[in-house]
């Protein structure tokens, strides 16, 4: 590629020149596709330092100049040589008409400057980073043999401890894996681990690994260490290890930011590449969130040191000023000063101070309720102020969602709909007896908080301070809670710019019957069950709502247990829209991952709790360890903020501080708990009496300053007693140190091992699952059915992070209530041709593809595009390792289901020589024939559109009629056709999830019987298995004695069909040509259409002709009893997964027969 001209004085170093003229050379770097000891040197020097210079380059040169120009260089030869190309045809001839070499060099450069530019104005953003890191990108990607989809972020320079000796290299980090080369004098060393199957990161420094990074896989610990800047190396190798988690935690891809490169900016590190820069500022945006509790897709745009202006105490102070779309925020340099948040929809005037004379640089705002907050020192003021315009101009105005008025799908919703109104706090409505005392703190709370919004300001653009931080200490009260709960939490914003949005939500989701709301309405009675609002219609409509609405809003997390518990309190003191939006701020924010089925957040701070006790309790840590309470305890505190087990009118006062302060709290809280029952615990015996002890003492949590319910007077008086405010303060004085970056940073420690444990064990389900399946344990053993599982996963991962998924192709439909993962387990087209193709036995021969595709589509039955494992594991062992039947039975039912109109299409037929050769047999003839025309069907798009909208037709018949097929077929039977009447385990394992597949009524196991047509393209597909095999013509001579007897027994079936299914079967012939499935037979709905003239109507076979004409050759015995080396093909499969750089799936290697 062109590049702007850069000066050299040593133009032959290193170089070998291959073609040169009076002004230009085309050089090689010595070494560069050669062997020697010149090739070693030089191998060793890139490797060593970061030159690593592209291995082409073309160079401008004068004859009387010492000083040479690089115009252009290039990974390829190709490329170079049609550079050089280009050169001599358009500018040799002009050079030489230049008087002096001065004149020339100019033009050249001028010329090669154009071409740069004109490159840079089509270069994608992506592709914009240096020529350097691209070239080390290309020789990433080239080295370990990865398809151009996997980006490298950034690459370190290190050693790699290989024994007891370092190995000087490169660290390259990309999306999906971590990669280590090394070449040293002639040895390579190559190390490539996948994200995805890292277990632990840690960064050490001891006596003989200093300065070291740990790496640890399932199977190996690998150590690196001589970074040049470790801190960063090791902060984004944490930030790719979170990120591969995540994906594998909600199935999220990562798309690069491709405004980040066109944002207007200041100082802004061009050097980075551009994935650096756009991770970069993703945790910078991360931060900038939990910081300031901000909506989740809020980005930060910038940052400037300045200082505020503080109205209460008339001083400046020193901090940062963040700027996104949507809001200003200011942070002090001292933590927990001052803190405060300004929306920009609120901004009403923006202007320059500089009458202030000592405030330089000043920078006014003034909001629309006239609260002006002004800025000093703000470097780059004129900027800002550009920004903020720039910003202000694309801010949408808020506008009511509206309500759908009629809900056709359900009359219940309609009506609900229609009569419902959101309720108030429940607390103020059914207000509960206080004592003199506790009221007379209350009013005194109150008139505390008066005070405070006096002199800091109310709502949105409050300045906060620790002063606001001792009152939430104190207990919020009552009348503010709900209010200050929205600030606080950042639930507000997401209030203020979604007006309408809970009625739509409570519209949408209200009056529906499905598992969710079954699940909803048995736990809502079981909420704080003592508080009269939840004894009331009033209250329990307000938390059905309140829980269908979240359910509909995040249908991945739907309904978790715990919600309703943390939902009713907050229905209690904040409005129903209000808790709504605190509730959304609980799980998608402030307590991620807890809230789904396998409770992955909860899981994660449980190790972090673990780790925070072992660090400041070790003694009883290791008490509480040995006895397993720990992970006994962390789940019910976590999950509920405690106010499953507190007295929810003490628990309260930690959700107080929790929404104040972030997750920080309730690890504090839990670590004063067992702190303060130390000596107690550590006289326990067992797990029973330690869980007793705790127990009881949060019992015992009172609040005497809170109005209490009947329950709350089970206080035992023998028992002692604790305040919550001392419990509270407690954990504050003595842990307060706790920040939200140290148990972020946890967090990912441990989510590494969570994630990566939920992992194994959803294999380790697959696989128990499929070893309790006679047809596939019998065949395949529990090491292949391993290995190959490994093979899927990984192949699967790969292509989701790559974006190469099947263009158009929905998600498999899942179960709510299948296995954690279960969606990595099934198959698209693409994959199952792949492995199918490179295990099975019919990988051979000619156009292969075409009978995958039917093997796809018959095991396919429910018509969403994806095969589940265990079915195609029952096609793999049948067809791989089953008997001359199974494999018949394959090929059978593969043949009865019509494919989609270009399945069975191949891309060489044009180009291909498909005419049989003279020795074939006029069998062949016809099948060729007869199977190049092929009609077009009914697309499955249609059969599933008519599924599920619930017609009761013929096409929802064929989809009941696939699947009975697809559970005839892979039937393991040698004596006879009739099959045991026993439970498919693809209705319990399978992928369609249709009642129809697990019903215990046992389906006709007969298979249908074929048509002309099916048999003439199973018998062309028979004939392409034996296409250049060494007995092909043996196969030939048996295939054509065996067809001609077939089509002599279809010809005479159908004399003894009835008259009556003679009018049927001309009924059909003569009706819908496009019907996808109808057959000869009554049994036979699964048989596709063969409405064309052309074939005789009445002709037809039964399986059992067809198996019992193909036992009749010993040729055809012996082949189709061959047996397939699964373990051998699964070996080759396994080396040779990255070889194929431009495809994600593995190549087809073809069967290993034994």
């Amino acid at each position: 590629m062109w590049m702007k001209p850069e000066e050299i004085l040593l133009a032959n170093a290193l170089w070998v020149t291959e073609q040169s003229n009076t002004f230009f050379a085309l050089q090689r770097r010595k070494g560069h596709g050669t062997k020697g000891l010149s090739s070693v040197l030089v191998g060793t020097l890139d490797s060593v330092f970061d030159s690593k210079p592209a291995p082409y380059r073309i160079l401008h040169r004068t004859p009387l100049s010492e000083v040479s120009y690089v115009v252009a260089t290039s990974l390829s030869r190709e490329e170079i040589f049609q550079n050089w190309t280009w050169i001599e045809e358009n500018l040799l001839e002009t050079l030489k008409s230049f008087d002096s070499e001065d004149e020339a060099t100019e033009f050249v450069c001028c010329k090669i400057r154009s071409l740069v530019a004109q490159r840079e104005v089509t270069l994608p953003e992506v592709d914009q980073d240096n020529a350097q890191f691209r070239v080390n990108a290309n020789r990433f990607t080239t080295v370990f043999n990865l398809p151009p989809q996997e980006k490298l972020v950034n690459y370190y320079s290190c050693s790699f401890w290989k024994g007891k000796l370092p190995q000087q290299g490169w660290l390259y980090l990309s999306m999906q894996h971590l990669a280590f080369h090394s070449f040293l004098f002639g040895q390579t060393t190559r190390l490539l681990l996948r994200w995805t199957d890292i277990t632990t990161l840690e960064r050490s420094n001891n006596f003989l690994f200093p300065e070291t990074i740990m790496v640890a896989s399932r199977q190996k610990k690998h150590y690196f260490s001589m970074f040049t800047n470790i801190v960063e190396t090791f902060a984004l190798m944490e930030q790719l290890a979170n990120l591969a988690m995540r994906q594998l935690i909600s199935e999220e891809t990562f798309e690069a930011d491709e405004q980040l490169s066109r944002k207007l900016s200041r100082n802004a590190p061009k050097k980075l590449p551009l994935l650096k820069r756009d991770l970069d500022a993703r945790a910078q945006s991360e931060a900038y969130r939990t910081t300031f509790r901000l909506p989740l897709d809020e980005r930060l745009d910038g940052s400037m040191e300045c200082c505020l202006w503080t109205p209460y105490n008339k001083h400046t102070v020193r901090g940062k000023l963040y700027l996104s779309p949507n809001y200003i925020c200011f942070e002090s340099r001292v933590k927990n000063l001052v803190c405060l948040v300004i929306p920009l929809r609120l901004l009403q005037v923006t202007e320059k101070v500089d009458s202030h004379h000592s405030l330089s640089n000043a920078l006014l705002f003034t909001t629309r309720n006239k609260v002006n907050f002004l800025f000093a020192q703000v470097e780059g003021r004129d900027f800002l102020i550009e920004k903020i315009s720039e910003l202000l101009a694309k801010i949408p105005q808020p506008k009511e969602i509206p309500c759908p008025e009629d809900d056709s799908t359900s009359l219940a919703s309609s009506n609900s709909s229609a009569s419902w109104e959101p309720e108030s706090s429940l607390a103020a409505r059914f207000e509960l007896p206080r004592s003199p005392e506790a009221q007379e703190a209350e009013t005194k709370k109150e008139k505390l908080w008066e005070e405070h919004f006096t002199e800091y300001g109310r709502g949105m653009c409050t300045y906060r301070t620790s002063s606001a931080q001792e009152l939430v200490l104190a207990g919020i009260p009552d009348s503010l809670r709900g209010e200050l709960w929205m600030l606080y939490s950042g639930a507000i914003h997401e209030l203020e710019t979604h007006p309408g949005y809970y009625r739509r939500a409570v519209s949408e989701s209200l009056g529906k019957r499905n598992v969710t709301s079954d699940e909803i309405e048995r736990d809502l009675h079981r909420s704080l069950p003592e508080h009269p609002a939840f004894q009331s219609p009033q209250g329990i409509g307000a938390l059905r709502r309140l829980l269908n609405a979240y359910a509909w809003r995040n249908p991945a997390i739907g309904y978790c247990q715990a919600m309703n518990i943390v939902a009713s309190v907050l229905l209690l003191y904040a409005s129903e829209e209000e808790a709504f939006w605190l509730l959304v701020a609980l799980c998608e924010r402030l307590l991620p991952d807890y809230y789904n089925t396998k409770v992955v957040g909860a899981l994660i701070d449980q190790g972090v709790l673990e780790d925070l006790a072992k660090d400041h309790i070790p003694e009883l840590y290791s008490k509480l360890d040995s006895l397993g309470v720990l992970s006994m305890i962390s789940l019910s505190w976590f999950l509920t903020i405690f106010l499953s087990v507190i007295p929810f009118e003490s628990a309260v006062n930690i959700v107080d501080c929790f929404f104040y302060d972030g997750a920080k709290v309730v690890f504090q809280v839990a670590l004063a708990v067992l702190e303060a029952n130390q000596e107690r615990l550590m006289s326990c015996k067992d797990d029973g009496e330690a869980m007793m002890v705790l127990c009881d003492y949060l019992e015992n949590v009172h609040n005497p300053q809170a109005a209490v319910c009947s329950r709350s007077a089970s206080t035992t008086p023998s028992k002692v007693t604790v305040e919550i405010s001392t419990l509270v303060y407690e954990s504050y004085s003595k842990y307060g140190f706790l920040t939200s970056s140290m148990i972020e940073k946890l967090r990912l420690k441990h989510r590494l091992s969570v994630v990566q444990g939920l992992q194994d064990t959803s294999v380790k389900n697959v696989l128990r699952s499929l070893s309790l399946d006679p047809r596939i344990s019998a065949l395949l053993t529990p090491e292949e059915l391993s290995d190959l599982v490994a093979l899927i996963r990984e192949q699967q991962l790969s292509q989701h992070s790559w974006g190469t998924g099947p263009p158009g192709v929905a998600p498999p439909n899942i179960d709510s209530g299948a296995p954690y993962g279960e969606q990595l387990f099934h198959l698209d087209m693409d994959q199952f041709l792949s492995f199918l193709g490179a295990m099975g036995p019919w990988s051979q021969g000619e156009h292969p593809r075409r009978l995958g595709v039917r093997l796809f589509r018959m095991a396919d039955a429910d018509c969403d595009g994806w095969v589940s494992l265990a079915d195609f594991c029952r096609i793999l062992a049948m067809s791989s390792r089953g008997d001359m039947d199974d494999r018949l039975r394959l090929l059978y039912g593969a043949h009865l289901v019509v494919c989609q109109p270009g399945d069975v299409e191949d891309p060489q037929r044009d180009s291909a020589d498909d005419t049989p050769e003279q020795e074939s047999t006029e069998v062949a003839t016809e099948a060729e024939e007869y199977f190049s025309s092929l009609e077009e069907t009914t697309s499955v798009d249609q059969v599933l559109s008519s599924a599920s909208s619930g017609a009761q037709g013929p096409q929802q018949q064929q989809l009941q009629q696939r699947m009975e097929l697809l559970d005839t077929v892979l039937q393991r039977v040698r004596d006879c056709d009739s099959v045991f009447s026993s439970t498919s385990l693809s209705s319990s394992y399978g992928s369609s999830g249709d009642p129809s597949r697990c019903s215990s009524k046992p389906p006709d196991m007969t298979l249908p019987d074929m048509n002309q047509k099916q048999f003439v393209q199973m018998w062309q597909s028979v004939y392409n298995l034996f296409v250049g095999h060494p007995e092909e013509q043996d196969f030939y001579h048996a295939l054509a004695c065996t067809g001609t007897e077939l089509l002599q027994m279809g010809a005479l079936n159908h004399e003894a069909k009835p008259k009556q299914q003679d009018d049927l079967l001309r009924q059909q012939s003569a009706g819908d040509g496009t019907q996808q499935m109808e057959g000869p037979r009554d049994n036979g709905g699964a048989t596709a259409s063969a409405s064309s003239t052309m074939w005789d109507q009445h002709w037809c076979i039964s399986f059992q002709q067809f198996r019992a004409c193909m036992h009749k050759e010993e040729v055809l015995v012996h082949f189709f009893d061959a047996k397939t080396a699964v373990s051998a093909a699964l070996e080759g499969l396994r080396s040779s997964r990255f070889r194929q750089r431009t495809s994600s799936t593995p190549p087809l290697t073809g069967p290993v027969r034994v």
